[in-house]
Formats: C-alpha cells, structure tokens, sequence
C-alpha cells in the first residue's frame, strides 16, 4: 500500500466518524480541495449546508479542504468577478517559516536536487558543486511557542488598540502557525484598502518615530508622556521602559553606540533616565543622545511588529484551510478552540487525531522532530515502528513509505 493510500484511509475513518461544524455562512463560502502533495488542485466549489460539505468530506475525502473568508452571492460562479462579492470576513495568518526561529536551523533539512548532497540549516546554494538546494521546513514546540506569542499579541492590540473582542476566533492551521478570524459585522464590508491599512497598524509597516511624537523636538529628543499615550506610542514607551529597567551596560553598548564603559556610567542614572520617559522626556547625556534614543526606541518598536502573511491578509479571494478540518501534509487537524486557551494550547500534541497504534515504515530522512508530544531522533534509510499519528505524519509529508511485509 503507497503512502497515499495509507494517509487516504486513515482521512477516511476521521470524517466518517466526525462531523465538521465548521465553516459558519458556509452556503455564500467558495471552497477548494486538494490531492496528496498538491495544496489546491480544484476549487469554485460551493456548498448549501455543513451536512452537504462534511458528505463530500466523507465521500471525496480531500487531502486539504480550504474556504474564501469573502461571502459571495454565487461562490461556485467562474470567472471571479462572477461571484458577486458581498463582503468577507478579516482573516490574519502567522507561520512559523516567517519567524527564523534559531531552533529551525537544528531542524531545517537542505539537499542538492544535482549531486544529492544534504545537510541541516538553511543552505541556500550546495556547497560541493554550488547547485541551488531545495529546502524542507520542519517545526518544534520552539517554533510554534514564538507564533503562539505574536498570535496573542494580535489578540491583544485588537482589543486595546481597536475595540474588538466580539466575533474573534482561532485556530491552529494543522502545520506550522495560527489563523485568527474576525466575523463581524461592523467589518465586513470593509475595503481592501481599509485591510490593508488595517494590517500596516499591525505590522508597524513603515513605522515613523517621529510621527508618533518621538525625537520631534528642537533638539531631536522630543516625546510623548506615558499617561496620555496610545497604540504605538504606549507599546514603544512600556518596552523602551522595560528593556532600561532590566538591561546591563554590555547590552545597552551592543545595541547603541555607545561604549560598554560610557553605557555603565549612563546606567547610574537609570532611575532619572526612567522616571524622565514616564513624564515624556528623553535623558540628555551628550552628542550621541539623539543616536542612542534612536537605537532604544527602534528596538523596542519592532518588538511589537506582527509577523502577519501580508497575502492571506489582504487577498480576500485567496482561501484557507477549514478549521476542524485535516491537514494533508501532517495529518493534524486544523484544531479551533477558544481564545483563552491560546497561551497553554500545545498544537503538536492536541491537534493529534490518530491513535498510538504501531505502524512501521521505512523512514527516508527527517531531522529530531516532536508530534504527539513526544520526540523522535533523526532519522535516516531507517525501517522503524511508529505510533499511527507519527507514521500518518511522516508519510503525509513524504517523508517515508510504509515498509515491506
């Protein structure tokens, strides 16, 4: 039995034994599906009720099932313009691939397509016979913890810096990240400039200091007063605030221009250097003040720049996986839960759907990878036994075949 049918089985068993209740609106959605090693190979699909849609899961069993968040009034219409746009929901994505993560280079696989050389790391180029190496992303807990983060983040600014707690969902994307949905109303008919420039705000896309109110002043050093500030302003002024509170001379020097000696001396006023950003004054201590303010605020800006797909987030037409649905590359579901469960949610280990069953299979090659909530060591050429869940996972990412009787 290939890999293929292994996985198409198993895919089988779980729609046939469970109903997905999602998406909502689903009769104005237009879906697409998916074979085995192909994301999308059909869509301008349209479906009437979740019954009809969860009977074509049972009987077509998709390997990947994704929905518009645009609402049409005929979603299985072709060409595009023929689908008559109503509105959509709001949908932002985070994936692990965009974070470069430093675990990622213990468990990210290169190899030459031309003198099949490999390695771990990011390799762009072979370093035998200098061929462009194809690479093959892997996650960890690390990964998926510093998404999970930024995905809280979002959370957060959506509801402090525009209001927004009702008609919020999440979910886990059954590979490498997160989705948070918006269904609401009062966004709904929003336009694509209204996203985009909705996203910017998240993103801190071309983000000016000095509009903001910083470095303005006569002398460059200019501020805003932490009392009154918003949005931006409060994140750059609570972290800039925490990173003096906690920094030492070393990292106030690796970050400024300022020399491990002189950052010392500027950290005996530590205090006062504080106490003047609350009350929206930056320390003057010199020529190289306007520099280092410079350094301190831009650092503690980016540490609030979301790692958001710009594309899924704009592109209202593209479609996304179906929370509660299954990934054909993992064979993890798209998991929803809700949102105060985000920060203890462990997606490698309850996205888990398939049974602890020993399967064997001839690996070809993975790096030290977690699914289930167990480790497993690199492997290479190697004939092994696996829990179901971690064989469905290998072989739906081709990364081994089910071995011989």
């Amino acid at each position: 039995m290939s890999a293929e049918e292994f996985v198409g089985r198993k895919f089988h068993e779980y729609y046939g034994a469970h109903f997905v209740s999602e998406p909502l609106n689903i009769e104005r959605r237009e879906f697409g599906f998916g074979v085995f090693g192909k994301k999308i190979s059909e869509r301008h699909f349209a479906f009437k009720s979740l019954q009809d849609f969860n009977h074509f899961l049972r009987d077509q069993v998709p390997f990947y099932a994704s929905c518009s968040p645009a609402h049409y009034e005929f979603p299985d219409a072709q060409p595009m313009s023929a689908k008559r746009l109503i509105g959509g929901d709001l949908l932002w994505e985070f994936d692990a691939d965009d974070f470069k993560t430093p675990c990622a280079e213990g468990h990210t696989l290169w190899k030459c397509p031309k003198c099949s050389l490999s390695g771990t790391g990011r390799q762009q180029y072979c370093t035998s016979c200098g061929e462009k190496t194809a690479i093959e992303e892997w996650v960890c807990p690390e990964c998926l913890d510093a998404v999970k983060k930024q995905t809280l983040e979002l959370l957060k600014t959506l509801q402090d810096d525009f209001g927004i707690s009702e008609g919020l969902s999440v979910n886990f994307s059954g590979s490498k990240g997160f989705h948070v949905h918006l269904r609401s109303e009062s966004y709904f008919k929003i336009p694509q400039a209204g996203r985009v420039e909705m996203l910017n705000y998240l993103t801190g896309h071309e983000l000016d200091l000095k509009e903001l109110g910083f470095l303005s002043g006569k002398r460059a050093l200019g501020s805003v007063a932490l009392k009154p500030a918003k949005g931006w302003q409060s994140k750059v002024l609570e972290s800039a605030i925490s990173f003096l509170e906690k920094c030492t001379a070393f990292e106030l020097h690796s970050l400024t221009s300022l020399r491990e000696k002189e950052a010392a001396t500027l950290l005996e006023s530590r205090e006062k250097i504080i106490e003047g950003l609350r009350e929206g004054r930056l320390f003057e201590f010199g020529k190289k003040s306007p520099e280092f303010w410079k350094a301190v605020l831009e650092k503690s800006a980016e540490g609030h720049k979301l790692k958001i797909d710009r594309q899924t987030s704009i592109d209202i037409a593209k479609i996304v996986r179906v929370p509660e649905t299954l990934h054909g590359s993992t064979g993890l579901l798209a998991k929803k839960f809700a949102m105060e469960e985000l920060a203890g949610f462990d997606a490698l280990k309850e996205s888990i759907v398939f049974s602890t069953n020993p399967v064997r299979v001839f690996v070809e090659r993975t790096p030290r990878f977690c699914v289930g909530g167990e480790w497993f060591e690199a492997m290479e050429q190697k004939e092994i036994e696996l829990p179901e869940f971690a064989a469905v996972f290998l072989l739906a990412r081709n990364s081994a075949r089910l071995a011989e009787k």
